[in-house]
Formats: structure tokens, C-alpha cells, sequence
């Protein structure tokens, strides 16, 4: 028996009983059980851990009702640099106290954010991410265990995993912008 069983189900509901229990359901319907339903089956009636997190996440970016055009670029040059666009506020406002820009929010795929922090070798990181990322997701992919990436930077797996968090909600509206481009752009290599 394995000691751990990954799979990405859908979170369908959470119900709080009258015996103070709470049952969470959760639904898988994609194929990341396969192979896995004989673990899965060994853990019932066990005490586990588990951490659920979302596999997207989420950035807002300001609207022009006029031009229905964002007023903030995301740009991934050709050469994989960023860099963030601004465009200019002409009018205050366009009278009867409505207001000329709106925020959209975007969802973007965690898979999208990782796959773009592991090829863009040219990324500054936050000033809230003291971890290599990229490095940490590329361990992960090679099946590193979480828990010995963050003993070699004396972190605890959760500190690991919210500076992780921390870099794809900072990169994820650059990483949208790559996504609709990236045959035209060429990372260089390390």
C-alpha cells in the first residue's frame, strides 16, 4: 500500500450533520483515480490528512467600458521577458455616476501558471517568494517528495506550498498572456 493517493476530484458539497460531523463529498470525474481505487480503498476508515486547494486561480484586470479593452497588459516578450502595460485614463467619468472601467475576473489553470514558471527562465519573483519555484516544481514533477524539497530549505511543507501559491497568483495573468502566445515565444535556456 502506498502512503499517499493524489487525484483531483470536484468538490460537490460540504454538509455540516446534527451529530457535529461534517461530510465532505467529493466527485471524481476525470480519469487522476485510475490505478488508484485499491489505495484509496486501504485508507477508509482511517484518519488522513488532506489539503484542498482550488486548480485555478483567479486575477481581476480593469475593463474599459468604452473599448471593452483591459486598461493593464500582461506582456510575455519574444525573448521572455515581462512586463506590465498601463494604459492611460482619459476621462474620469462618463456621467450619471457610472463608472468607466469595470473588473473582469480571469481564472487561470494552475497547470498553465506552473508549465510557464518552468520554462521562463528570465522570471523576477515577487518580493514575498524567497524559494526557487521553478526549481521546487520542477523536483515535484520529477517525483521528489514535498517534504524533502522543504527540509532542504529548512521550511515546513506548508510554508513551501504558500510561497508556491504566492508566485502562480503573481505570475497567473502573465502566464494567461503566454498561453494565447507562446509558439512566438522562445525562452532562453538557463
Amino acid at each position: 500500500m502506498t502512503k499517499q493517493v493524489n487525484f483531483r476530484p470536484e468538490l460537490d458539497k460540504v454538509v455540516t450533520k446534527r451529530t457535529g460531523n461534517t461530510e465532505v463529498l467529493l466527485i471524481v470525474k476525470n480519469g487522476s483515480l485510475f490505478g488508484k481505487k485499491d489505495d484509496l480503498d486501504s485508507l477508509a476508515g482511517k484518519t488522513v490528512s488532506v489539503t484542498i486547494q482550488p486548480e485555478t486561480i483567479e486575477y481581476s484586470i480593469p475593463v474599459n467600458k468604452q473599448t471593452n479593452k483591459p486598461n493593464i497588459e500582461y506582456v510575455v516578450n519574444p525573448d521572455g521577458t515581462t512586463e506590465i502595460l498601463k494604459e492611460e485614463q482619459t476621462s474620469l467619468d462618463v456621467g450619471d455616476d457610472v463608472e468607466e472601467v469595470e473588473n473582469v475576473t480571469i481564472q487561470v489553470s494552475k497547470e498553465t501558471i506552473d508549465e510557464f514558471i518552468k520554462k521562463a527562465t528570465k522570471l523576477e519573483l515577487p518580493d514575498n517568494v524567497t524559494v526557487n519555484v521553478r526549481d521546487v516544481l520542477i523536483r515535484l514533477e520529477e517525483g521528489e517528495k514535498a517534504n524533502d524539497i522543504a527540509a532542504d530549505r529548512e521550511l515546513s511543507v506548508d510554508a513551501m506550498i504558500d510561497q508556491i501559491e504566492a508566485a502562480r497568483q503573481y505570475f497567473a495573468p502573465f502566464a494567461d498572456s503566454w498561453s494565447k502566445n507562446k509558439e512566438n515565444i522562445i525562452f532562453p535556456e538557463d
